[in-house]
């Protein structure tokens, strides 16, 4: 079996882990068909150890393992409710294959129930049966879960008293999906690099772009920041040149985890938006289904414009952890999107 770890610290460094051995009673073992490798797992990597990503499948002292979203098979099984054969949609580590304990089985999938995975957020813990309701599996693993987070932030700003979204990180998959979702609604502006602006365009998606170096020419009287790049530099530059135009400031993504924040700014305090906990409370508004026939509209209407995207795939570990590293290093081009296998 072949698991890549991240060396902390060092993020794009890698190393392979023994067999996990045989399974128990209650146990099944899952070949990881193929997952995606997105700034998202940056976020989770760079954030192993302050938000417990690092919980999810443990790995020996001064490595994480980091978690991808894809689609498992079922190859052995002493777990009541898991059929040998059977296809689950979930997050799994960057491996060729994982052990879990299936609990709370459904028509809607299982939790793993794994001791070490006990109070970590529901959402990383469940998995689904796969189905054709999202579409192609290479576009459910590189936007499933992100566009359930472009879902939440939208209907958060979509009740905000603001006339200017205005999103860093504008060519990110996350960025993307609020942009879309965003857009007629409210001006959104997006923030990139000079030469990802005209990718950020050509998507449609966006009513401006500008690049980092001429902040203060975003338009608005009350603009709203979404911040999915984490840059402190950009972070300051946001609240300092915007002024009093800046009314709300959140923080979703870390992707530029190397450029400190300053621990003071001017403006609104920012605030962080953590995907699972904004699930929960929307799941309690809505009911599940209710949740789960809010979300499949809204994706329904993005997956329609994407056009845009070039999968790109990868197999084998040494190319697996090279495109890793690509990622790390923000050498991946914003139309590609990467789907892995080992």
């Amino acid at each position: 079996m072949t698991i890549l770890a991240a060396r902390i610290g060092a993020l794009a460094d890698t190393i392979a882990l023994p067999d996990p051995g045989p399974i128990d009673a209650g146990e099944a073992r899952f070949v990881i068909e193929h997952f995606a490798l997105t700034a998202n797992n940056v976020t989770y990597a760079v954030h192993g150890e302050d938000f417990g990503y690092w919980r999810f499948f443990p790995a020996p002292e001064g490595h994480g393992i980091v978690p991808v979203w894809g689609f498992g098979r079922a190859v052995e099984s002493q777990a009541d409710g898991i059929a040998v054969g059977s296809r689950w949609f979930g997050y799994w580590p960057m491996a060729s294959e994982a052990v879990l304990t299936p609990v709370q089985m459904s028509a809607h999938g299982f939790t793993d129930g794994a001791p070490h995975r006990t109070g970590l957020p529901p959402i990383y813990n469940r998995y689904s049966p796969a189905s054709p309701a999202w579409g192609d599996e290479a576009l459910q693993c590189l936007f499933r879960p992100l566009y359930a987070t472009s879902f939440l932030i939208d209907c958060l700003l979509a009740t905000r008293p603001v006339d200017t979204l205005l999103l860093s990180s504008a060519s990110s998959k996350t960025a993307l999906g609020v942009a879309q979702a965003a857009k007629g609604r409210q001006r959104v502006v997006g923030l990139t690099s000079a030469s990802n602006r005209a990718f950020c365009l050509g998507t449609g998606y966006y009513d401006e772009v500008f690049s980092y170096d001429d902040i203060s020419s975003v338009p608005g009287d009350a603009i709203a920041y979404v911040d999915f790049a984490g840059h402190g530099g950009v972070r300051t530059d946001v609240h300092t040149l915007l002024a009093d135009r800046l009314t709300e400031s959140h923080i979703v993504g870390d992707t530029h985890w190397q450029q400190p924040n300053a621990a003071k700014l001017p403006g609104p305090v920012p605030k962080l938006f953590f995907a699972p906990t904004v699930g929960q409370e929307r799941v309690a508004q809505w009911g599940q289904a209710g949740y789960e026939a809010k979300l499949n509209a809204a994706w329904a209407g993005f997956a329609d414009t994407l056009g845009w995207l070039q999968v790109e795939r990868v197999t084998d570990a040494d190319h697996v952890a090279a495109a890793w590293a690509r990622l790390v290093h923000g050498q991946i081009d914003p139309a590609v999107g990467i789907v892995a296998s080992l």
